[in-house]
């Protein structure tokens, strides 16, 4: 397995500099079939830091590095925050997080302000100066989809193909998480994964279909709509299933979904009709309420209300980290 390893030195103004990411991307628009654009890596970035700390207390390292996927393809630059210091005995509870260019940061502004127990976090995100591969972003999270139900958007990006989304998650699986296990002890039975849009799609793919991988999962205004809708067909045998059942191996799952519905300007009337027909006419509030009773499962709902599809994903990140470490206070959601 090739992967490199840098790890850096802390310089005090790490914080602000992240800080600063998180900001802009809380005036982002949204766009009907698009995702959040993600902030460019600040240059230095990497090379700047070894360890910091995030609550006053508890020091950790920051480790980057490139990890190629064999059973995938292609390189991914991955993020690892890791405690520093005496270890618990049954490891840390780990968060890993999809689009890490762009989500890993956020995560580091929510842990500053949380004062929550230590815990292993990493983002799972791309070597390129702009933050997001978009191109193999669409090949990683979906499954195979006919080229007339791919977005115009989302073929503006350029030439790019579909349905690597099992692949990817095998990468992750059997490549990405021995790699971790051996920057940081793990609680395997403490482990989450977070995405939004597509990312939050790709979530739900795996809680339906390998839903022991992972023991809580965060799904922020997945794309239910994409391939037309065809992880419904996924969440019917998923709910039909055993293992939904389960009650000795529960599993957490939280959806949520952007309260302002707002579709961007410029649009012709048809179009909007058709892209609020296809996005609205079934969100994850509907998934998520589907879900509800099943004994194997705990399922929370939460709504930004003020936030739209780009907007709410730095909160939608500190949501993750409370859901993941704070599991008391979503039991009722």
């Amino acid at each position: 397995m090739k992967y490199r390893i840098k790890i850096h030195k802390l310089k005090i103004l790490v914080c602000a500099i992240l800080v600063l990411m998180c900001a802009g991307t809380f005036n982002g628009e949204s766009e009907a079939f698009n995702q959040v654009k993600a902030p460019a890596v600040p240059t230095g970035l990497a090379a700047d830091i070894t360890s910091y700390s995030v609550d006053g207390q508890t020091e950790y390292q920051l480790t980057t590095f490139d990890l190629y996927f064999q059973k995938h393809g292609g390189t991914y630059r991955i993020f690892v925050s890791a405690p520093v210091g005496p270890e618990p005995d049954n490891g840390y509870p780990v968060i890993y997080l999809l689009d890490g260019n762009m989500t890993f940061p956020m995560m580091q502004a929510a842990q500053k302000d949380s004062g929550f127990s230590p815990v292993v976090t990493v983002g799972i995100g791309y070597p390129s100066d702009s933050g997001i591969d978009y191109g193999r972003r669409y090949f990683d999270l979906t499954p195979p989809t006919p080229l007339d139900l791919i977005p115009n958007k989302a073929i503006g990006f350029g030439t790019f193909s579909t349905g690597g989304h099992d692949t990817f998650f095998a990468s992750i699986e059997t490549e990405l998480k021995p790699v971790i296990e051996r920057i940081a002890p793990i609680d395997r039975n403490r482990q989450t994964i977070f995405g939004h849009s597509l990312a939050g799609l790709f979530v739900l793919h795996i809680l339906y279909t390998s839903p022991d991988s992972f023991q809580s999962y965060v799904a922020a205004d997945p794309s239910i709509w994409w391939n037309n809708r065809s992880i419904l067909t996924e969440h019917s045998g998923f709910m039909e299933s055993k293992r939904a059942r389960d009650e000795k191996a529960l599993v957490r799952l939280l959806i949520e979904t952007a309260g302002d519905q707002t579709l961007r300007e410029g649009l012709s009337k048809e179009e909007a009709a058709r892209i609020a027909k296809l996005r609205f006419e079934l969100t994850g509030k509907e998934i998520a309420a589907s879900l509800k009773g099943l004994s194997g499962l705990q399922v929370s709902f939460k709504e930004q209300v003020s936030k739209n599809h780009g907007s709410m994903l730095p909160c939608s990140v500190a949501d993750a980290l409370d859901f993941a470490l704070n599991s008391s206070s979503w039991e009722a959601q």
